[in-house]
């Protein structure tokens, strides 16, 4: 189960992916206020060669009625916005477009006449172009989407055909509705004009925003495929949903519902509720009982609690209710997530009715000021005279030289990456990576001329010389400590230490990695998305599942009582005993 693992790279150094998906990660962190810059000249970009093909259900069939009239229309508009040759200046706003078209469609008597009528008006708007066929792309399922529908809906043969044509064109991009970002590989990031907030009282917008979200996951998601539901089916789904949200909180939650379809930590938007992964050390679920692990400053729960009901409803009906708005890739991160959403809660103030000692208590929660407070804890600390723990959380940069010096006198480590480390942590890997060129990742990115298409990236990264020989390499035992907390570029770390030979003891990791990004949709709602995918070099998934721990551990009662932190004591024990 262990291979070997590894890290450092020089900043002004071009590498493969290892840092980039840091900073890429970072962003996600940002995405509310930032958007990703660092847009590349397109003249490097040469065509893939190993495409990464997944199969995935499809919906092929769109007999027409009320709700297939409108998933065709966000198909022939979205195959158009992102293919047609003539969209890719600014001169035709597509959006309007659209939102002309609506009306007509939206009538309950509306003809199938009528509605190709309006499809063939779009393509027509679109103008007249050039027929430059790439002759070596003529396999619609390479691209991870399916052209089925164009022959098994009703749509007339003169719009079949000019779609498929249309579908056959090199992409070209950066477009109007696409920058382009990257070193190594490039991906494309979606631009998307502002609309206020007043607009999605109106359903021509809020089905603009459907159209919108869902072409750019079914064309720019590297991890459709792992979706619980075909996105295909999502479509049909959310049609009434979106076109019933009348007002801006309906809005808002059917954006947030939408979003969690795709079964990803990493699909935000600002509407979904807020929830910190790291309040794992506060509120744990234990036999689907939330137990309060610390006291929370300036509550009136106890350690040991059992929390039975929130502000009057039942805690289980309350933990519900709250995972179907969490975007979430598995349910360990759904369980944290909806423990952190407790915990701000109660520091808001609300009534709990807990058992305490077998005894039923109601409780009276003022809305509290907690501030994070700075971990004054040391880096490296001593557990036994040869174990050393390192606190990944507050490890920085230049901490480094010193840490290896320190960790040189154990016999072995526990890194603790229950948490999400500040840093890239280039400068500590070097140390720990087993050769000087190591092979660390299979990643996806979209082929630029095939939107919708991904290939395979081998991430290898090589260490120059001088820091190659001038590293201080760790060669005792070394033991990571991880849970649902564990995200991201924090997944990246937990597989590379893997990969290095560490042994992982906790609970599965998140289950959301890759480059995230971010758009805008109307109502002023911000969503992300990972622009691509990320895989230990076997192509086993992080996604979904996690990285599973070697080792598996879980709190209990006694635990929790005891105040305990039973992963640490589960890799003392395995190291002692080994």
């Amino acid at each position: 189960m262990h291979l070997n693992n590894a890290g450092k790279m020089e900043k002004k150094r071009k590498t493969q992916i290892f840092f980039m998906l840091a900073v890429s990660n970072f962003i996600f962190f940002l995405f509310f206020n930032s958007s990703i810059s660092d847009i590349l000249d397109m003249e490097e970009y040469a065509p893939p060669q190993n495409y990464y093909v997944k199969s995935m259900d499809a919906v092929c069939n769109y007999s027409f009625n009320n709700t297939s009239k409108w998933a065709v229309t966000c198909r022939v508009w979205g195959l158009l916005k992102y293919y047609h040759p003539n969209l890719n200046d600014e001169t035709l706003d597509w959006d309007q477009v659209l939102l002309d078209r609506l009306d007509i469609i939206n009538n309950n008597d509306v003809t199938i006449e009528q509605v190709n009528n309006e499809l063939m008006q779009m393509i027509e708007i679109a103008g007249e172009y050039e027929m430059l066929i790439d002759t070596a792309w003529n396999d619609s399922m390479n691209m991870n989407v399916n052209l089925c529908w164009l022959d098994h809906s009703f749509i007339n043969n003169t719009i079949r055909q000019e779609l498929r044509k249309i579908a056959s064109l090199n992409t070209i991009t950066p477009s109007q509705y696409l920058t382009v970002t990257g070193r190594d590989f490039k991906y494309p990031i979606p631009k998307e004009k502002a609309y206020g907030t007043n607009e999605i009282l109106q359903y021509k917008y809020r089905m603009l925003a459907l159209f919108k979200y869902w072409n750019v996951i079914y064309y720019f998601y590297p991890y459709k495929y792992l979706m619980d539901q075909s996105w295909d089916e999502t479509l049909s789904e959310f049609i009434p949903l979106f076109m019933s949200a009348s007002d801006s909180p309906l809005y808002k939650k059917a954006v947030s519902k939408l979003v969690t379809r795709l079964n990803d930590g990493h699909c935000f938007s600002s509407a979904t509720p807020f929830h910190d992964l790291l309040k794992f050390k506060f509120i744990v679920l234990i036999d689907s009982s939330t137990v309060i692990r610390t006291p929370i400053e300036g509550s009136l729960l106890e350690r040991g609690d059992i929390i039975l009901s929130l502000d009057g409803k039942d805690i289980r009906s309350v933990r519900d209710s709250l995972a179907a708005f969490i975007p979430s890739s598995n349910q360990p991160y759904t369980d944290n997530a909806v423990n952190g959403c407790i915990y701000k809660a109660i520091t808001d103030g609300c009534v709990l009715t807990i058992m305490r000692n077998q005894q039923i208590i109601t409780l009276y929660e003022n809305k509290k000021n907690v501030s994070a407070k700075k971990d004054s804890s040391s880096i490296v600390n001593r557990i036994s005279s040869d174990i050393g723990y390192v606190n990944m959380d507050i490890l920085q940069e230049p901490d480094i030289p010193d840490l290896m010096d320190s960790i040189n006198n154990y016999r072995a480590i526990i890194f603790d990456l229950r948490n999400y480390p500040s840093l890239y942590l280039e400068e500590l890997f070097i140390h720990l990576c087993p050769t000087q060129d190591f092979f660390y990742a299979l990643a996806t990115h979209a082929d630029l001329s095939h939107l919708g298409a991904f290939y395979e990236f081998k991430c290898i990264v090589t260490w120059p010389d001088d820091y190659w020989q001038a590293r201080k390499p760790y060669n005792g035992k070394m033991v990571v400590l991880i849970n649902a907390a564990t995200k991201s570029a924090a997944e990246t770390k937990a597989m590379l230490f893997r990969l290095y030979g560490a042994t992982l003891v906790g609970t599965p990791t998140a289950g959301a990695n890759g480059g995230v990004t971010n758009f805008l949709l109307p109502g002023n709602i911000r969503v992300s998305y990972p622009a691509f995918g990320f895989y230990f070099p076997d192509g086993t998934a992080i996604q979904r599942k996690g990285i599973i721990p070697d080792i598996e551990v879980y709190p209990t009662m006694d635990d929790i009582m005891a105040g305990r932190d039973e992963v640490l004591e589960a890799a003392i024990s395995f190291l002692n005993s080994n």
